[in-house]
Protein backbone atom coordinates (compact mmCIF):
# COMPACT_ATOMS: atom_id res chain seq x y z
CA UNK A 1 0.00 0.00 0.00
CA UNK A 2 1.50 3.78 -0.61
CA UNK A 3 2.58 5.97 2.08
CA UNK A 4 0.42 8.75 2.89
CA UNK A 5 2.92 11.18 1.60
CA UNK A 6 3.50 9.63 -1.82
CA UNK A 7 1.95 9.50 -4.71
CA UNK A 8 0.28 6.21 -6.14
CA UNK A 9 2.18 6.11 -9.27
CA UNK A 10 5.91 7.05 -9.55
CA UNK A 11 7.51 8.92 -13.13
CA UNK A 12 9.64 6.28 -14.52
CA UNK A 13 13.69 6.78 -14.38
CA UNK A 14 14.12 5.83 -18.03
CA UNK A 15 12.19 8.77 -19.46
CA UNK A 16 9.73 8.51 -22.21
CA UNK A 17 9.44 6.19 -25.46
CA UNK A 18 11.41 6.69 -28.03
CA UNK A 19 10.36 7.13 -31.78
CA UNK A 20 12.25 3.30 -32.63
CA UNK A 21 10.75 1.79 -29.78
CA UNK A 22 6.90 2.81 -30.67
CA UNK A 23 7.51 1.96 -34.62
CA UNK A 24 9.00 -1.21 -33.50
CA UNK A 25 5.95 -1.99 -31.19
CA UNK A 26 3.35 -0.51 -34.06
CA UNK A 27 5.42 -2.76 -36.42
CA UNK A 28 5.44 -6.33 -34.46
CA UNK A 29 1.91 -5.90 -33.99
CA UNK A 30 0.66 -5.70 -37.30
CA UNK A 31 3.32 -9.11 -38.05
CA UNK A 32 1.62 -11.13 -35.29
CA UNK A 33 -1.97 -10.26 -35.85
CA UNK A 34 -1.20 -10.42 -39.74
CA UNK A 35 0.56 -14.08 -38.66
CA UNK A 36 -2.40 -14.77 -36.87
CA UNK A 37 -4.76 -14.22 -39.82
CA UNK A 38 -2.46 -15.90 -42.37
CA UNK A 39 -2.50 -19.14 -40.39
CA UNK A 40 -6.12 -19.18 -40.29
CA UNK A 41 -5.94 -19.14 -44.05
CA UNK A 42 -3.89 -22.27 -43.68
CA UNK A 43 -7.31 -24.31 -42.87
CA UNK A 44 -8.90 -23.35 -46.52
CA UNK A 45 -9.64 -26.80 -48.12
CA UNK A 46 -10.25 -25.11 -51.57
CA UNK A 47 -6.10 -24.16 -51.15
CA UNK A 48 -5.31 -27.80 -51.28
CA UNK A 49 -2.90 -30.06 -48.77
CA UNK A 50 0.77 -29.19 -50.20
CA UNK A 51 -0.61 -25.28 -49.72
CA UNK A 52 -2.40 -25.16 -46.54
CA UNK A 53 0.88 -26.26 -44.68
CA UNK A 54 2.96 -23.81 -46.21
CA UNK A 55 0.35 -20.82 -45.67
CA UNK A 56 0.54 -21.92 -41.93
CA UNK A 57 3.92 -22.31 -41.57
CA UNK A 58 4.12 -18.57 -42.70
CA UNK A 59 1.60 -17.19 -40.48
CA UNK A 60 3.39 -19.10 -37.67
CA UNK A 61 6.73 -17.78 -38.38
CA UNK A 62 5.08 -14.18 -39.10
CA UNK A 63 3.32 -14.39 -35.42
CA UNK A 64 6.99 -16.01 -34.17
CA UNK A 65 8.89 -12.68 -35.13
CA UNK A 66 6.37 -10.53 -34.42
CA UNK A 67 6.74 -11.67 -30.73
CA UNK A 68 10.22 -12.14 -30.69
CA UNK A 69 11.08 -8.38 -31.87
CA UNK A 70 9.31 -6.57 -28.90
CA UNK A 71 10.49 -8.84 -25.93
CA UNK A 72 13.83 -10.33 -27.19
CA UNK A 73 15.20 -8.01 -29.61
CA UNK A 74 14.20 -4.21 -27.95
CA UNK A 75 15.71 -5.24 -24.51
CA UNK A 76 18.93 -5.99 -26.07
CA UNK A 77 19.18 -2.87 -28.06
CA UNK A 78 18.41 -0.81 -25.04
CA UNK A 79 15.71 0.91 -26.54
Amino acid sequence: MAKQGEGLFEESSQGSVSAITAVVFIFSFALAMGGIVLATYGFNPSLGMSKELFVFAGGLLLSTIGFILPFAVLPKLGK
